[in-house]
């Protein structure tokens, strides 16, 4: 590894939060990279989501060796949005980044992320881009060359990244949830997620509601972090993995209504592509914006 590679101080005024269902062995990857990427006494928080492997004593051990961790473990599958709604109603962070198990986070993504949120107060949420992230867009989607395979691969070819694009930003129509820095300013102004999504377009709709606050979803471009695409399917089963992807592609479609019914779209609209949704359309209402508050959660009868 370039020895200018250096690990990202973050403050106490940051909160750092992961889930996870299962794949522990990715999780540990996950875990370990952010290890390598920061220091400090940053705010860890970590949601077992009803794993059915070792994904909670993999965590317990993690708060053993930081202190200022919490451990956040459910007794039935939350998905997505309860996991993630966990961290941001108990975040104590002036910033919160939620990373998903299945990211790979880098110096370079730290240090850019933070660079483009401190950037203008109304940037209210920032992701990073990867080598995939839902929705295809090809500013947020970097292709990697062949032969990162290790840590140190990883966290120079961020390096080049953030060299290339460092400081840049651009705005988006939406939130894709995989990995993204959001603004106590924000939850003050949106509250969590809304309870009505179990799963899918809870993220797209913080990114609506954050946008009707008077908010802007920014990319970082300079900000690279891996996703290990698939990696929370490979490790099941053929027949565990058709499982799970027919109830996910179910918990789409079902959200999607509920998506529909929220915004007044017309309900026989089809989902098809999600860079076909009226974003901006949706966004622009000049509403009272506590009208799409969503009071955070109580999970406290959950931690460990």
């Amino acid at each position: 590894m370039d020895e200018s590679v250096r690990k990202v101080r973050l403050a106490s005024d940051v909160t750092i939060g992961m889930a996870a269902c299962g794949n522990s062995a990715g999780t540990k990857q996950a875990l370990d990279c952010l290890s390598l990427s920061a220091e400090g006494n940053f705010e860890l928080i970590l949601v077992n989501d009803c794993s059915p492997d070792n994904t909670l004593s993999l965590f317990l051990e993690t708060q053993k060796t930081y202190p200022h961790t919490k451990v956040i473990s459910f007794d039935k599958n939350m998905e997505y949005s309860g996991s993630v709604n966990a961290i941001l109603s108990h975040a104590a962070g002036k910033w919160v980044l939620f990373l998903s198990n299945d990211v790979l986070v880098t110096p370079g993504y730290l240090r850019e992320i933070f660079k483009v949120a401190k950037l203008n107060d109304e940037f209210g949420i920032v992701r990073g881009c990867s080598n995939f992230v839902d929705g295809f867009v090809s500013s947020h989607n970097i292709t990697v060359p062949d032969g990162i395979t290790n840590v140190t691969a990883l966290f120079d070819f961020a390096e080049k990244i953030a060299a290339q694009f460092g400081g840049e930003y651009l705005c988006d129509r939406y939130l894709t949830g995989d990995a993204f820095l959001i603004s106590r300013h924000v939850l003050e102004k949106v509250g969590g997620l809304d309870p009505l999504f179990y799963g899918y377009f809870a993220d797209q709709d913080l990114g609506i509601r954050s946008r009707i606050a008077g908010y802007k979803i920014v990319l970082a471009r300079g900000a690279f972090a891996l996703h290990m695409a698939g990696s929370n399917l490979a490790y099941l089963s053929e027949e565990e993995r058709q499982k799970k992807l027919n109830i996910r592609w179910s918990r789409v479609y079902e959200n999607w209504a509920r998506f529909k019914l929220k915004y007044k779209m017309p309900v026989e609209e089809a989902y098809e592509n999600i860079n076909n949704v009226p974003w901006d359309e949706l966004s622009a209402v000049r509403d009272d914006a506590n009208k799409y508050y969503c009071r955070p959660g109580d999970y406290t009868r959950y931690f460990v």
